[in-house]
């Protein structure tokens, strides 16, 4: 299933919003307009600060490897807050998740957070989003850099796992 209305949408319907509220909305007086105005823009300004992928699943390198080396197939997600396909990817990575068993691990490691230095060195993952399945011998089964998550070829490298 294809997620049409996600984070990346509201870059451009936002804009689009207030782009439309200047045009249809022609107030006579310039401090009703200025406040109007003023307050269509914060309220875009909030929701694109809204609009982060939020922060790492682990509190360690070390839970982050434990996670890895537990023997069950582990989908991991390297993101960056500052990243518009991260922010695109968000709803395909939710929607993976509610389809996942509960013997695949999920997780997601914000590359800005000093955790996951070496884990972006050791799994070359120098382009975000990066996307791996790794199996349950800890082998990478499945790799995909930036851009949209393909959840159907994800999805595939799970059930081989």
């Amino acid at each position: 299933m294809i997620e049409f209305f996600n984070q990346h949408s509201a870059f451009i319907a936002i804009p689009a919003f207030i782009v439309a509220l200047v045009a249809v909305l022609p107030i006579q007086s310039w401090r009703k307009r200025i406040v109007t105005y003023s307050a269509s823009g914060g309220i875009a300004f909030l929701i694109v600060l809204s609009l982060q992928p939020g922060e790492s699943t682990v509190e360690s390198s070390a839970e982050a490897q434990a996670v890895i080396t537990s023997g069950s197939p582990v989908f991991v997600e390297f993101f960056s807050n500052s990243c518009a396909a991260c922010l695109a990817s968000q709803p395909v990575v939710k929607s993976l998740e509610g389809e996942l068993n509960e013997e695949v691990q999920v997780l997601k490691l914000n590359v800005q957070d000093p955790i996951s230095s070496n884990l972006v060195r050791d799994y070359r993952a120098f382009i975000t989003p990066t996307f791996l399945v790794i199996g349950r011998d800890g082998e990478v089964l499945w790799r995909q850099s930036g851009r949209l998550l393909d959840k159907v070829a994800a999805l595939d490298a799970l059930k081989a796992a």
